[in-house]
């Protein structure tokens, strides 16, 4: 059921303010059978036969956000918008950020540059007939830009873009890289044709090179105290730090696919103590849209 209360305020930052730092938030819309560890398991041509439950996980995300006055970014797969048009709406009702995630949540790194040109411009198309006034970001699945498709930034910025969320966490520190910084805060790069394009990594814990954290099957695994630590530390530095969740991670009632026990681990850990954990965070931190760290 969509929501329907009217709309919200703006957000105050009732949350603390730790260092002077605002965090960025950022969700990405898929459901529990289109992530990237089950598509060997389950063809793009086989999600009809699925039923669809990301929208029980989204309405908690956005009551609780709601609740905190929190905006955030929200990366939509564009096969779920054009099946789910009303929950684009309600998201961009609300106030938050709208990004590309992609048609069908197919890696960057698979793709040639004109398939991932024609699916960035599929979804981008559809998200602005749906009302999304300014698009400005994009997140590739399973941060899926690498050094050797870094051919999509150009192309992201072709298509009027402004920023690109896909940078993996393993590529730092990383002192002979295009980007400009060696930390997983907010950072650009040069592209091909001179432009700066703005990037948005994935953040490793603090001492511990390339190890992710903050975000996905990380977040839910990892002890809460880990996770609070890594994003103090960061922020003692100044360094805001990227969190990303699924609505599915919120589902803890989910139907269980027939996986290898690695692949049922990393997806079903912890699905049943995640929105406790993520309302601590939204308590102990504050949070924005990749937009106001532009």
């Amino acid at each position: 059921m969509i929501l329907t209360d009217k709309k919200q305020p703006e957000p105050t930052h009732l949350q603390p303010k730790f260092n002077g730092v605002t965090n960025i938030l950022s969700v990405d819309i898929e459901d529990y059978y289109q992530v990237e560890g089950f598509r060997r398991r389950i063809d793009h041509t086989a999600w009809e036969r699925y039923e669809s439950r990301f929208h029980l996980g989204l309405e908690w995300l956005l009551q609780i956000l709601d609740s905190k006055r929190v905006k955030a970014t929200f990366f939509i797969l564009g096969w779920l918008a054009e099946k789910y048009p009303d929950w684009v709406a309600e998201i961009n009702r609300r106030g938050h950020e709208i990004g590309v995630h992609g048609w069908r949540h197919r890696r960057v790194d698979l793709l040639s540059p004109e398939e991932f040109r024609r699916d960035v411009e599929k979804t981008m198309g559809l998200l602005k007939e749906l009302g999304v006034d300014n698009l400005l970001g994009h997140r590739a699945p399973s941060f899926s830009v690498t050094r050797q498709s870094q051919w999509a930034w150009d192309i992201i910025r072709d298509c009027g873009l402004k920023y690109d969320a896909s940078l993996s966490a393993k590529f730092f520190p990383a002192k002979s890289e295009p980007w400009t910084s060696d930390n997983p805060g907010p950072q650009f790069t040069q592209i091909g044709n001179g432009e700066k394009l703005s990037l948005f990594p994935q953040a490793y814990l603090p001492v511990f090179d390339h190890i992710p954290f903050a975000g996905g099957g990380y977040f839910r695994l990892y002890p809460y105290w880990l996770t609070r630590w890594g994003i103090r530390r960061w922020n003692q530095k100044g360094v805001p730090v990227m969190v990303y969740v699924h609505p599915w991670e919120f589902d803890p009632d989910q139907p269980r696919l027939k996986v290898n026990l690695s692949r049922s681990f990393k997806h079903y850990v912890n699905l049943d103590m995640n929105r406790e954990k993520f309302a601590h965070l939204l308590q102990d931190f504050q949070f924005g849209p990749c937009r106001d760290l532009l």
